[in-house]
């Protein structure tokens, strides 16, 4: 009778650790996501958080907050990020500021499980309304004809800007010079003819563009913008620069596969929302903007990897 008893319990208590990891499962998310970014709390990555944030908590109950870790070139939000358990409630927005890192040999993209990106901008070469140029083939004839004498404003050094001008200098042989800017400088010294022109995405420029302050001279993606339909891509002038700005979430490496898949499945949900879908607009943000899960995005990011070492090879920031 008692070894009856025993064996009962044995079976019972089996029974139990096998059922406790799949109700653990249902219950994640069971407290708040946060996410980890370097830049400054308003800027474009934190907004980018908040507006995902808002419908995801209607859908999952739980909270996604933004945490700002600033300074030393995006390092101290990556060394935050390794730092913490891994338990599923610690993502780090990522951009294409951590494949340049990853290029420079700063950081390891091999550090990250691509979970979901969900915006993905495009970016413009734009000059002032009196500007001399009316075509882009202007401005590049007047470049190859004169290697560096065009100006170019972008904002910070050694970055996405300044590889994308990189790499249009590469794909169309007319070299433009750049020139650091912090946002609102560039845009100042643009209008004030200090350079020939800038560098900005749509969504920024599209107040300046309206008012005719400034004209869009081409727009690097696959196809022309809806709202700029005179305004021809780089593609369609033979030139593959495509590259843009785009936002994304990412878990560490080792993230357990069912919380990956559970997460995708909330944002999914949350960036497919009317309220999400609003913000965007807003932001200029819809023409390209396509969610990528964790499979899709790892292909992006290969991608991303090789175009970026390219360009930072030829202008000679690798070692």
């Amino acid at each position: 009778m008692l070894s009856l008893k025993i064996t009962t319990i044995a079976a019972v208590i089996a029974g139990m650790s096998i059922a406790a990891p799949a109700a653990l499962a249902q219950d994640y998310p069971s407290r708040t996501i946060e996410v980890i970014h370097s830049y400054g709390p308003g800027g474009g990555t934190d907004r980018f958080v908040r507006a995902v944030a808002v419908p995801f908590e209607e859908i999952s109950g739980q909270s996604m907050v933004p945490i700002s870790i600033q300074g030393g070139g995006g390092m101290p939000a990556f060394a935050n990020f390794q730092q913490r358990r891994v338990d599923g409630y610690t993502l780090m927005a990522i951009s294409p500021d951590q494949i340049i890192a990853h290029a420079l040999g700063r950081i390891s993209m091999d550090a990250f499980q691509p979970l979901a990106r969900v915006q993905y901008d495009q970016g413009m070469i734009v000059v002032p309304a009196d500007s001399p140029f009316q075509t882009i083939e202007e401005f590049i004839a007047h470049a190859r004809e004169n290697p560096g004498d065009l100006t170019v404003g972008i904002t910070g050094a050694a970055g996405f800007d300044d590889t994308v001008m990189g790499l249009w200098n590469i794909e169309t042989g007319a070299e433009v010079t750049t020139v650091p800017f912090g946002s609102s400088e560039m845009v100042s010294n643009t209008l004030g003819g200090q350079v020939d022109a800038m560098h900005e995405e749509y969504g920024p420029a599209r107040g300046l563009i309206d008012s005719g302050d400034m004209r869009p001279l081409v727009v690097f993606s696959d196809e022309r913008l809806p709202v700029l339909p005179d305004v021809p891509t780089a593609v369609e002038l033979g030139y593959d620069v495509t590259l843009g700005r785009w936002r994304a979430f990412a878990m560490p490496a080792d993230a357990d596969p069912a919380h990956v898949e559970t997460l995708y499945g909330l944002i999914s949900e949350a960036v497919a929302s009317g309220a999400y879908q609003e913000v965007q607009e807003q932001a200029a943000l819809q023409f390209r903007s396509e969610l990528l899960g964790p499979e899709e995005f790892q292909a992006f990011i290969d991608e991303e990897i090789e175009v970026y070492t390219r360009v930072l090879d030829a202008l000679g920031l690798l070692n």
